[in-house]
């Protein structure tokens, strides 16, 4: 199994999870907001909350690996977190998965980052792409169900947004890769009007992915509080939750 070094684990995870990690604090002493993350593979549920590395200017890093013997995925997420004073609020991730088993697996992934703008409306945008690798057999990623988008953007919990809707797949050849294609809501990002978040902004990434497959996901999800100028050119009385699909 492979270890690295970053985030600090807040919540402990059972053991079948197979969670290896080791810390490090970054020296100074702004803390950050605590990442939520959540993996489901093939129905076993996990979990486990991180302390992001502070990297200054309000940007944090968090990174580990989680992994058991059926699969490995590797964590990479940048947090802006300038939301709140007028700036960005930015969720970026990486996320490297690999089935290593030889039958196709279903992910549900998720990072829920807890940021307030108070109450108001916010602008919203984001991104997505990636690619696959297959092993000797070819690769194969896919939609979890006719109801599922491979991204899928939450404001307080209340969906927002999605990105590379059902039914999409990918396909290798042996050995081969792919690139998933790209995806973005709310260009130029972010434009999408909605109501500011209260209490968190998160994100779910869900497919199926092929045995002996890997893929890497990276993906951004942006809000902003708009300028007094800009409300009044959306219209604020027409504000609300609304879900983009293509």
């Amino acid at each position: 199994m492979t270890s690295k070094n970053t985030s600090i684990l807040k919540r402990s995870i059972p053991a079948a999870a197979g969670l290896l990690m080791s810390a490090s604090l970054a020296s100074a002493s702004i803390t950050g907001p605590d990442l939520d993350v959540s993996w489901i593979v093939d129905g076993s549920v996990n979990n486990a909350t991180l302390i992001g590395t502070d990297l200054g200017g309000g940007i944090f890093s968090y990174s580990t690996i989680t992994s058991e013997a059926g699969y490995m995925i590797d964590w990479e997420m940048t947090v802006n977190h300038n939301g709140g004073s007028g700036g960005y609020e930015i969720l970026s991730s990486t996320l490297g998965i690999s089935n290593l088993g030889f039958a196709d697996a279903a992910f549900e992934l998720s990072i829920l980052l807890p940021t307030s703008f108070g109450s108001g409306s916010a602008l919203y945008g984001g991104s997505i792409g990636g690619s696959i690798t297959g092993d000797e057999n070819g690769g194969y990623i896919g939609a979890l169900g006719p109801d599922f988008s491979l991204w899928t953007g939450f404001v307080d919990g209340m969906q927002i947004a999605s990105m590379i809707d059902s039914p999409f797949f990918v396909e290798t050849s042996p050995f081969g890769s792919e690139a998933i294609p790209a995806d973005a809501f709310g260009e130029p990002i972010p434009t999408l009007e909605g109501v500011a978040p209260i209490q968190s902004m998160s994100i779910e990434i869900d497919f199926i992915l092929g045995g002996g497959d890997t893929a890497s996901i990276t993906s951004t999800f942006v809000a902003q509080v708009p300028a007094p100028a800009t409300l009044a050119l959306f219209g604020v009385a027409g504000l609300g939750r609304r879900r983009r699909r293509h």
